[in-house]
């Protein structure tokens, strides 16, 4: 049998580098992420640079293979699910705290609701509920709507990420599980005594991460689901940062004109078309400051057209746009990636 190896991480580094060896395609399925008092050990394919820091170890035990095998596919064979239907269930799903989201046609759902609710958490043992898609997400609040599979009848949960605590509600709220190494990038960044606007906060993943593990004057998480907010305040007083976060109800177009050339720094993290917002952040933000901005483009082209933005908005708002940072963050489709540029404001 070849070798086969894992990272030994600490436990509050394991989810950010669970998401990223996932977006690497690089964790080994095969077997059993453990657990001990201070680490978590996670198997993986192969040990990239990114992952050199940690102490490797070599999977020796038998136990340490799970008995499930890698896939739903696969479990979902063992109860003796007809191929044809298996073959129509889709291999990526997310997992959010103790919630996974299928995206699994609904009739399929109907005649198989246990064996696959089962299959989910005979794989992922820490799953209390088990949800499937009835839409994407949609509408200005870029929520979804889903409906149960199998567990608990919820869709609140609690998502432990670089050593914060968010409570969400799946369905209600938008949370990208997905930029969480992006969020811990933006602290790297953040200097002492800064002041930090967040538009489209959230539940607070940038903003609570921002004021919990970097050291800002202030942060200002502005957000306009009212259910967002709510959730953004329990959090505010569960990651106990009151002192730092103020959490805003609003339309970043109105509110950031109560912060004329007050943040040193605005991260936008909208789903689609922030740039559409780009004229308040400059606004908002000091001439020297820094916005970052995302968005989903061409994997081909990634960087033209918002680059073609930013030189209108150069002429409309009287102010110089330099790139200091440009990078794709992930692939979301075989033709469309995310990307965030970092972009400095002179006045």
């Amino acid at each position: 049998m070849d070798k086969v190896f894992a990272i030994k991480v600490l436990s509050k580094d394991a989810q950010k580098v669970i998401t990223k060896l996932k977006a690497n395609k690089n964790i080994l399925t095969d077997y059993k992420i453990n657990r001990d008092t201070t680490h978590v050990i996670i198997p993986v394919k192969k040990i990239t640079t990114d992952f050199k820091k940690y102490p490797v170890i070599e999977i020796t035990k038998k136990g340490d293979k799970t008995k499930i095998g890698a896939t739903i596919k696969d479990q979902l064979a063992k109860k003796k699910i007809p191929a044809k239907i298996i073959s129509q269930i889709p291999t990526s799903y997310d997992i959010v705290g103790d919630i996974i989201i299928a995206n699994i046609d609904p009739t399929i759902v109907k005649k198989y609701k246990k064996e696959i609710g089962e299959s989910y958490i005979e794989i992922h043992p820490h799953v209390k509920v088990v949800l499937n898609k009835k839409k994407e997400h949609h509408g200005v609040f870029r929520t979804q709507d889903l409906s149960y599979i199998f567990g608990e009848k919820r869709k609140e949960t609690i998502i432990k990420e670089n050593g914060c605590l968010f409570k969400t509600d799946v369905e209600k709220v938008f949370y990208s599980l997905r930029l969480s190494t992006e969020r811990q990038r933006i602290v790297s960044l953040v200097k002492p005594g800064e002041k930090v606007g967040v538009f489209f906060a959230g539940v607070g993943p940038f903003a609570i991460t921002i004021a919990k593990n970097a050291s800002p004057k202030e942060v200002i998480a502005i957000e306009l689901n009212p259910v967002g907010v709510e959730y953004l305040k329990e959090n505010i007083k569960l990651n106990k940062v009151e002192d730092k976060v103020k959490a805003v109800l609003g339309d970043v177009k109105i509110v950031s004109k109560k912060y004329n050339n007050y943040f040193d720094r605005i991260p936008m993290p909208l789903p689609k078309s922030a740039e559409l917002f780009l004229d308040s952040a400059i606004y908002s933000i000091k001439s020297g400051g820094i916005i970052h901005i995302y968005n989903f483009v061409p994997k081909d082209n990634p960087y033209t057209e918002i680059e073609e933005i930013l030189k209108q908005k150069e002429k409309e708002n009287k102010v110089k746009l330099k790139i200091v940072e440009r990078r794709i963050i992930r692939s979301f489709s075989a033709t469309t990636v995310q990307v965030v540029l970092d972009i400095q404001v002179k006045k």
